[in-house]
């Protein structure tokens, strides 16, 4: 009924305007059954269509591409800005144990094919489809998002801009829509008031108490922009997902899609022996495939085009905020062996275990009282308390292990301990090494393992009240003056003096517990500044070089735990020899793991008074001095 009437209305619109051109009618109608929510912009855009006939624009299949009016080039704009870091180049990747086919759609991440409509946000689609997929790749949790978002937050609906502009926001904002909170509604919000004030209203970075933060469903980091502009680079890059592009439509070679230029933006989803694939934005059945995509020869003029501009956001897993990882079970488990952890008791609901990702998510902040998680044969996924005899079944199963940290005093060789008396109250005690309390760290804050409903509060352990995010500020930790030690080389962190001038650069030295030039504020989770004890200024770039500076002129950087590895804010990590690897950030890199030791535990925001945690004549006390000193050792569980 809705296409008749649809029908109806065009052949009342051509009778009322005058005469529509034959070829125009002829588009509409053939456009009608899939295009019936754009339809009234469709009508209107006569004189679009034409033009684009006027500069002899090809159609590929149905003309709708003929309808959008795209032609001026989309302006470069920074890429990783804010990072004061220079992406490495490693040289061509060998791409022979790669796979001969990809299409990242077979993975259950990609968007189907949208339908940009008579609105210039081609770049919007295609960054917005390329970074959901790659965090829901790493995340192993899809959550469609908003297009509309984006544009709004930058005061830019249906205008043109570079793909890869949207990673650029992600990143700064840490805040994503899921489509369904803000629907694609291209200009409208620009025609309800002025000043885009309706626009803004609809961002859910500036109205945060509004809207749902998919980032909190999606443990990952988001690590910047890489290019992906050689053949091998592409193929590397597309095992994680799809890449950015753009390309002109105009001047093309004969026989050629496209040609060298940025006019228009889509995303290349895959690969096979002789062709790239890409998904379009004019609608999910654009195309002789009629699933929104096309393919052109690879060496082929088009393709070097959309090569040349290849990008993609590189997305690390945080393991920072979970602290935990996942082994994956060979040959499956039976699940009438299967003890489930128990839903009531630790907040267990259908929403926190959708799909691998957040059941990992939710498993890995229940410390000792989750092993891990499987998919039953009903098709839910569960948390395991107990895997049972171990025997090998059909279902996919998954054991966690748990990243953890035992805190010894320094002086005294003690550790923190934890004793439940005979009603159930909990004490943080002082114990010998076997005694020890494995914690957790997340949100700034050390949860026990084997009370995972629980944090240190200062000196005594508190419930966890709330969601596992919601946490009081007033009530999380920092660590101060601080040896970073890497284990396998024996240095620490130093600082250096420069060769020329007076600047004091970040450099290591052989691990020195009495020299003040190692010694460093760190955060405990999240981002953070790396802060000289000594002479109490952050490590910040200027010129080109990485100093201790309070120049108002310099950017401080910031870094974060991965791994107990540290890493910058484009995800690469220190090694050994306590430089930069100028490589990718990567867990099985156990080598590169750093270690705070001989730290003050202060809290985050301190009071004035008692803010550090300290070990006084026997008992776990706080004080209003850092004489208590505190080194993290690491173990799996």
């Amino acid at each position: 009924m809705k296409l008749f009437l649809i029908l109806t209305l065009v052949a009342v619109v051509s009778t009322s305007r005058g005469p529509m051109s034959r070829g125009f009618a002829s588009l509409v109608s053939s456009l009608a059954a899939d295009y019936e929510d754009d339809m009234e912009e469709i009508l209107n855009s006569e004189e679009v269509y034409l033009d684009a006939l006027a500069r002899n624009e090809e159609v590929y299949y149905s003309g709708v591409e003929l309808l959008i009016g795209e032609e001026e080039e989309l302006e470069d704009e920074p890429i990783n800005e804010d990072d004061g870091e220079e992406e490495s180049d490693s040289g061509e990747p060998d791409v022979s144990h790669l796979p001969e086919v990809v299409d990242n759609r077979e993975k259950g991440i990609v968007h189907k094919a949208i339908n940009q409509g008579m609105c210039g946000s081609c770049g919007w689609v295609s960054g917005t489809q390329t970074l959901e997929a790659r965090i829901a790749y790493i995340s192993e949790n899809w959550i469609p998002y908003s297009i509309q978002n984006f544009m709004n937050c930058a005061g830019k609906p249906c205008l043109g801009v570079q793909p890869y502009s949207v990673n650029t926001q992600a990143k700064k904002n840490m805040f994503i829509v899921s489509e369904d909170q803000v629907l694609y509604t291209k200009r409208a919000c620009v025609k309800q008031d002025e000043g885009k004030k309706a626009c803004y209203a609809n961002c859910g970075h500036k109205n945060p108490a509004n809207f749902v933060n998919a980032l909190d469903d999606q443990f990952v980091i988001i690590a910047g922009t890489r290019s992906a502009q050689s053949p091998a680079k592409a193929m590397e890059a597309l095992q994680e997902g799809p890449l950015t592009t753009c390309f002109s439509k105009k001047k093309k070679e004969e026989g050629e899609r496209c040609s060298n230029g940025c006019s228009h933006a889509n995303s290349i989803i895959g690969y096979s022996n002789d062709k790239w694939l890409i998904q379009e934005s004019y609608g999910k059945t654009w195309g002789d495939y009629e699933d929104g995509s096309w393919e052109t020869t690879k060496g082929s003029l088009c393709a070097d085009a959309i090569i040349k501009k290849a990008y993609y956001p590189k997305i690390v897993y945080d393991y920072d905020r979970a602290n935990a990882y996942f082994t994956s079970i060979e040959g499956g488990v039976n699940e009438l062996e299967l003890t489930l952890v128990e839903k009531e008791q630790y907040g267990i609901t259908v929403n926190n275990t959708k799909n691998w990702g957040t059941a990992k998510n939710k498993c890995a902040f229940i410390g000792s009282a989750c092993k891990g998680v499987a998919a039953l044969s009903s098709g839910i996924f569960e948390l395991i308390s107990d895997f049972g005899a171990g025997s090998k079944g059909e279902q996919p199963a998954f054991k966690k292990v748990q990243m953890v940290i035992y805190l010894r005093h320094e002086e005294s060789g003690k550790y923190i301990g934890i004793k439940k008396n005979r009603k159930g109250k909990l004490h943080v005690i002082a114990v010998e090494k076997k005694n020890a309390a494995p914690f957790f760290t997340s949100y700034a804050r050390f949860i026990s393992f084997d009370y995972p409903k629980y944090h240190l509060v200062d000196n005594v352990l508190e419930l966890i009240v709330g969601g596992t995010k919601e946490i009081d500020v007033f009530k999380s930790w920092t660590l101060n003056g601080c040896n970073i030690y890497n284990d396998v080389s024996g240095n620490s962190f130093d600082q250096i003096p420069a060769k020329i001038g007076s600047d004091v650069l970040l450099g290591a030295n052989k691990y020195d517990p009495e020299a003040p030039s190692q010694r460093f504020n760190v955060g405990l989770s999240g981002s953070w500044a790396l802060t000289s004890s000594d002479l109490k200024l952050p490590l910040a770039s200027r010129k080109n070089s990485r100093i201790f500076t309070k120049d108002d002129k310099a950017s401080i950087l910031r870094f974060r735990w991965n791994a107990r590895q540290m890493i910058t804010t484009q995800a690469t990590p220190y090694g050994p020899d306590m430089n930069l690897t100028g490589g990718e950030f990567k867990f099985e890199d156990k080598e590169n793991a750093m270690r705070p030791r001989d730290c003050a535990v202060s809290k985050l925001f301190p009071m004035g008074f008692e803010d550090h945690l300290a070990l006084e004549n026997g008992k776990v006390v706080m004080s209003s001095n850092t004489n208590s000193r505190w080194t993290f050792e690491y173990a799996d569980l």
